[in-house]
């Protein structure tokens, strides 16, 4: 080895990474052998603290800007907002719009107890056939 000695250092020391035996040219701070060995390290500890905190469900957030609320803003929304409404009314059918309290409230009002069977005839006492919703059955009143 045909190292020149320009320092006082003359103890051989143990790479951290690679683990060979290197004679340093910074005194008691160089703790690798070259900077490959170093830029090794630092990848391989990085690699392993990013796995870590996967593991632990805990991943690094990245800052973002928050955007502020302005008045145009709050303006554009609403505006959007109102012309796609409308736009979904007008281009509904009447036939495919969502049942509304209104709706259901005027077919229960329709629905009564007793409904007329007609495609069925009098009993022989004049009496018409009725389902009772309710029961479930056939009477004749």
């Amino acid at each position: 080895m045909n190292v020149q000695l320009t320092h006082m250092e003359t103890r051989l020391y143990c790479c951290d990474y690679c683990k060979k035996e290197f004679l340093p040219t910074r005194r008691k701070v160089q703790k690798f052998c070259s900077n490959s060995c170093r830029s090794k390290s630092h990848h391989q500890k990085t690699k392993v603290s990013k796995a870590l905190s996967t593991l632990k469900g805990v991943t690094k957030t990245e800052k973002t800007s928050i955007d502020k609320i302005s008045l145009a803003g709050v303006g554009n929304s609403a505006i959007g907002n109102l012309a796609v409404n409308l736009a979904e009314k007008l281009l509904t059918a009447e036939e495919n719009k969502p049942a509304t309290k209104k709706d259901i409230q005027s077919i229960a009002n329709k629905l009564k107890r007793y409904h007329l069977i007609k495609n069925m005839r009098p009993n022989f006492n004049g009496q018409r056939p009725y389902f009772d919703v309710e029961l479930g059955v056939l009477l004749y009143l």
